[in-house]
Formats: C-alpha cells, structure tokens, sequence
C-alpha cells in the first residue's frame, strides 16, 4: 500500500504543467501524505482563520460606546483624543454631572464636543465654575444649557477666563437676562476678551446701537474679537459703501465682510456681475440685503441663472427685491412657479401674480389661493406644491418678462 502511493506521488510530480488542476485535485485526495498526521489542524492558522479572531476593544472605546451609545466608529475617533484605563474618573465626572441637572443626551453631546472632560479632576476644574454660576444667580436649566454647550464653558479657566469674561458682560450689557444670552451661546474668549471693549467701543462711538452690538455678541461673536486696527478697517469700509450704521443690517454686514476672505468675496461679487449687477446695483443689494454674499457661489449661480434667464427678470429687478435670493430653490421659488406656471398653461388663470406677492405670501396663503382654490379642476396641484411631481426648471426658459 505504502509503494502504491509513493509510486503515485512519483507520477503526480511528473506530470505536465498543463495538467495542474488534475494535480490539485490527487494533492486533495492524498493529502495525508502531504501533511504529516503528527501535526494539529489547530496548530495551523491561515490569515483567513486570524481575521476573523476579534480582538477585544480599548477599555476607552468600550466605555464610550456602553456609557454613550456612540458608534464604534465615533468611539475610536474620540479615543484619539481620550485615554484611560478604568472608570473611576470618567464615573466620577458623570456622577457630577448629572447631580447638577444634565441629562445623558446633553453629556453625550458634551463628551462629543470636549472628549477630555472625562478626565477632569471634578473637585477642582468641574465643581467651582458651577458654584460660580449659581453664585451669579445661574441656575436650573440655565446651568445645564451654559455648561452643556459644546463643551466651552468647561474647557476654559475659571480664573483667566470665566470670570473675567463675565465681568465685562456684566458692565457692558448691566442686564442679567442679556448676560445670559451670551453666556448660552458657549464663547468664552480666553485672550481674545481684551479685544472685545475696543471694538465695542468703536460701534457705540459711532453710533451703533446696543440691540445691534448684542445680536454681534450672541450670534457673530468673533467678528468683534479681531485686532482692533482690522475691525476699524472693516467698520469704515461699509460706512464707505454707505451703510446706515443705525439699521441692523450694519452688522450683518460686518460679520459678512469680517468672516468672509477677499478671495472669496471676488468669486461672488464677478458672479453676480456676470448676470448683469453693475457695481451700483451690487452696491444697493449688498446694503438692502447683506445676506446675498453669505451663499455660496454655487447657490448664487443658480438662483440667478433662474430669475434672470429661465423667468426673464432683468438683472436690475433682482437687484432691487435681492430678499428673492433668500428664498429655497426647492422648497419655495422652484414649487410656486411650477404651480403658477400649470394654472397658466391650464387656463385657469389668464395672469401671472407679481414674483413679489408670488415668493412672499406664506406657504398657508399660497396653498389656499392657489393649490386648494383649483384642486377640483386640477387634483395634481398639491403634489406640484409639495415637490412630489418635479417640473424640470428648463420649461421655464424663454417664456419672457416675468
């Protein structure tokens, strides 16, 4: 038995190349022969059998995705960032937490933010800045939003930070309520507070008034953290432009030009200067409506392209109801047209309402003077409306002056 299949191993090995299954199929039939009976089969590991060995998680990612519910794939990035190897610390942390009112969805919102809070000493970095809070009358639910605020509150110093930043609050804006305002919005400044008197200074120099300077500090508050000699450039720049520093739109302004960067501000000015806007007319947009340069590039293009080449408005139209530009493509300008445009074609109404009355009525007034009004005649009306049957915005094109 044992000559047989040694003379049959002699006889595999000197068979051709072009036979190499057949070969692979006698190597399969004696393997035996090929791999000594001595060895284990689960001594021999294939890089298949190894991959599908899991290793256990990192005990941090473990515990970010058993304490939070994140994804393993969240849990892993923010280890990144975090490392420890037992919960004493981070349970302690939560312990504390929720002692003062924060629920689990706004620890994990926290942790997500500011994964490092998990190792916070809570006797010394946690506890006395909420003491500090309540210590200013900042309490309940108030807390919980100041602290929970993507992490900022808890990141920053008490000392260099907190306090500092709270006193010129308190004798800039004096009102508790307005105070608040800001603190909620999570910016607590570090260096950057020294810069805030000088440029609030210079709006209140010159005249703006403090419910603008506020919407600055609760919404836009980097704008007023730039170096003083930027921020004047950028204040006379629009005083240039004549901008009424009185209206709100002042500040809108300021935040649009502060954050924005030239390169930037060139591509969307040639935009809407290649549909037709002289500098005049970008000029009175601009003021009218600073809000047309915060879209994006792409945004302005289309929206233009609409008006201007598919409804046949003239450029200098838009430029002076540039709020059109505000409005939805999809939700709003695109759905009303493709309603008004049916009830057209249908002759169901013999003219088209001004663009004006068209975008700016509410969606409640619309339905009910156009989509219900009609629905008998034309049931499809509502499903125009509510963009479930899509009207491609080429049927627009060449229909003329709006």
């Amino acid at each position: 038995m044992f000559g047989y299949h040694c003379n049959k191993r002699l006889q595999l090995l000197r068979f051709p190349l072009g036979n190499l299954n057949a070969h692979l199929r006698l190597f399969e039939k004696h393997e035996a022969f090929i791999i000594p009976k001595s060895y284990s089969s689960s001594a021999i590991k294939t890089p298949i059998a190894e991959a599908r060995e899991e290793k256990p998680l990192p005990f941090t990612v473990s515990y970010l995705v058993n304490s939070f519910g994140f994804s393993l794939q969240t849990a892993k990035f923010l280890s990144k960032r975090v490392y420890f190897e037992n919960s004493e610390r981070p349970d302690s942390v939560l312990q504390l937490l929720r002692n003062n009112g924060l629920t689990d969805t706004h620890i994990s919102k926290l942790v997500r933010s500011f994964p490092n809070v998990l190792l916070a000493d809570t006797e010394k970095r946690i506890l006395p800045k909420l003491e500090f809070l309540r210590s200013v009358g900042v309490s309940g639910g108030d807390l919980v939003d100041v602290v929970s605020f993507g992490g900022n509150f808890l990141q920053r110093s008490l000392d260099k930070n907190i306090i500092p930043f709270y006193n010129f609050l308190k004798n800039f804006l004096k009102d508790d309520d307005k105070i608040l305002r800001v603190l909620k919005c999570g910016t607590f400044f570090g260096r950057k507070t020294m810069l805030l008197a000088p440029n609030i200074s210079l709006l209140q120099q010159l005249g703006v008034p403090q419910s603008s300077i506020m919407l600055l500090l609760t919404r836009k508050p980097n704008v007023l953290c730039r170096s003083a000699e930027n921020f004047k450039t950028e204040v006379e720049k629009l005083v240039r432009m004549g901008f009424d520093h009185e209206r709100t739109n002042f500040v809108y302004a300021l935040a649009t030009i502060s954050l924005m960067s030239r390169e930037s501000w060139e591509h969307k000015l040639n935009v809407y200067k290649r549909f037709g806007w002289s500098e005049d007319e970008f000029l009175s947009a601009f003021r009218s409506y600073p809000t047309c340069m915060d879209y994006s590039k792409e945004n302005i293009t289309r929206k233009m392209d609409f008006f201007v080449n598919k409804l046949g408005l003239a450029p200098a139209a838009v430029a002076k109801t540039p709020t059109f530009l505000g409005f939805s493509m999809d939700k709003r300008v695109i759905s009303r047209c493709s309603v008004i445009k049916t009830l057209f074609n249908e002759g169901l109404i013999m003219e088209k309402p001004a663009l004006s009355t068209l975008l700016g009525i509410s969606d409640k007034r619309f339905r009910d003077r156009f989509v219900v009004a009609y629905q008998e005649q034309m049931p499809q009306l509502l499903d125009i409306f509510q963009g479930k049957v899509k009207i491609s915005e080429t049927v627009f094109k060449s229909e003329g002056k709006s």
